[in-house]
């Protein structure tokens, strides 16, 4: 039997909101059945991301996986908001989903995800890098 450990890793974002914004204010959702992790902690909270294109370490742990046999399958639901305040107005959300293969035997794995942020009615205004890691513990 092996115990795998997923972990919401890292973020990075990819294009900017455009000229009337700076960095960006996240805060990103993980959940997998009852296994939840929000980061830096639970909405509206946010942490402030250079939109330059920096990569910013996060390293929270979504669940640990008892694997005995064979492969056992998770989907990872994501949420990203970017937090807008004051007179910008509403949030920018983008959503996606990232599945690992877990195996008694598998190597360390990750995997990356681009979330479109956008309003409702309007076109994407910001892309954002998320990456998962998946290894054994």
């Amino acid at each position: 039997m092996s115990n795998i450990r997923v972990d919401l890793d890292k973020v990075q974002v990819l294009e900017g909101q455009g000229i009337g914004e700076g960095n960006f204010e996240l805060n990103i959702k993980v959940q997998e059945g009852s296994n939840k992790v929000s980061w830096p902690d639970p909405y509206p909270a946010y942490r402030v991301v250079d939109q330059g294109g920096a990569v910013y370490n996060i390293g929270k742990t979504v669940g640990t996986y008892a694997v005995n046999t064979g492969t056992l399958s998770k989907l990872y639901n994501l949420t990203v908001s970017e937090i807008d305040k004051g007179t910008l107005g509403q949030d920018d959300v983008g959503a996606g989903t990232i599945t690992f293969d877990l195996t008694p035997t598998m190597a360390p794995s990750t995997k990356s995800m681009t979330v479109e942020l956008k309003r409702p009615n309007m076109s994407w205004l910001g892309k954002v890098k998320v990456t998962m890691t998946a290894q054994r513990v």
